[in-house]
């Protein structure tokens, strides 16, 4: 019988040391997210270690001094494992500490993810923005995003939500001191602070300018979603400038907007649809109906033919359908 004489030996020896030990096998570090939950039923793992919260374990032994006698008889082994200490064997409190920007740590070479605030803003956050940059050309970091563990991103940022980070940063004042130390390199980065402002300067005015352009007109359908094609600015591909601009008249956009409107008026953006609808197409349409026939009974079934007598932009319109919703009593 294994009788277990010291209680925090036996789950040092059996429940913290061996998984360890198991996470650095498997992902080359000991940087354990402090939610990490070894997943039950993996053949990865031992049955003895599945569903035990590994994350909170590592980060009570570096923020809590837990096990700090087991922790300093097996320091050449935790040394081994890349092991960060944080505060294990110094028997003091967790505090930020801010430090130069950018500057590489031993740490950070060896793959450990280190838990306070400056150094996740160092090793974590700010390589994963000059990444962002770097594949995307901007920093427009949707709020779901997640660091993929893909090699084209930094190893310790793999998992990152980054997306809530940088919402909390713009919204909430997060890493402040950091932010304001780094604000110069984050502009040249283009990190988004106003949302609504780089939708709009760019993505939403190069569109509706673009689509002006091509089209001859701001009536943008409903449904319509900016294409990828290098006609398009690259920002604005997949956008739904239907729907957007639909929003916009609705009130949505009204600071950035109201700026623009002098150039919204230029690019002859439709503030109302049935008000262009009528003095664009259908007065003029039943005006050539009537010069090309001698009055305006128009039948039901009467589509603007694709003939020289009617200008392009008109032909197949469903005239009869238009006369005959005029006619019907409200």
């Amino acid at each position: 019988m294994d009788f277990a004489w010291d209680i925090v030996q036996y789950k040092w020896d059996r429940f913290v040391l061996p998984p360890l030990r198991r996470f650095y096998e498997l992902k080359e570090h000991t940087g354990v997210p402090k939610y990490f939950r070894i997943p039950g039923g993996s053949p990865d793992w031992p049955e003895h270690l599945w569903d035990q919260y590994l994350g909170i374990k590592v980060d009570n032994i570096r923020r809590r001094g837990h096990f700090i006698e087991q922790v300093k008889a097996d320091q050449e082994e935790m040394k081994r494992l890349n092991f960060d200490f944080g505060l294990a064997l110094s028997g003091r409190k967790s505090r930020e500490k801010v430090v130069p920007a950018h500057k590489t740590s031993p740490d950070m070479e060896l793959g450990v993810i280190r838990n306070d605030r400056e150094s996740k803003w160092r090793e974590r956050i700010m390589p994963s923005l000059e990444t962002c940059h770097r594949l995307n050309g901007h920093c427009q970091v949707p709020q779901a995003y997640v660091v993929p563990s893909h090699e084209d991103w930094p190893r310790l940022s793999w998992g990152l939500n980054l997306g809530t980070t940088v919402n909390r940063i713009r919204s909430l004042g997060g890493y402040s001191a950091q932010v304001a130390r780094d604000k110069a390199r984050l502009d040249e980065l283009g990190f988004v602070w106003d949302t609504y402002e780089f939708e709009w300067s760019e993505r939403i005015m190069p569109a509706l300018e673009t689509f002006r352009r091509l089209n001859g007109h701001c009536l943008v359908p409903r449904k319509y979603v900016v294409p990828s094609h290098e006609d398009w600015p690259r920002l604005s591909w997949d956008l739904d400038l239907g729907v957007i601009v639909n929003k916009i008249r609705h009130g949505s956009y009204f600071t950035q907007f109201t700026h623009s409107k002098a150039r919204l008026e230029e690019l002859d953006f439709v503030w109302n649809v049935l008000e262009s609808e009528w003095r664009e197409r259908i007065l003029p349409a039943l005006e050539t109906f009537y010069r090309l026939h001698g009055h305006c009974r128009v039948p039901m079934a009467f589509n603007v033919p694709a003939e020289t007598s009617w200008p392009e932009k008109w032909h197949g319109f469903k005239l009869g359908i238009v006369v005959r919703n005029i006619r019907r009593p409200i």
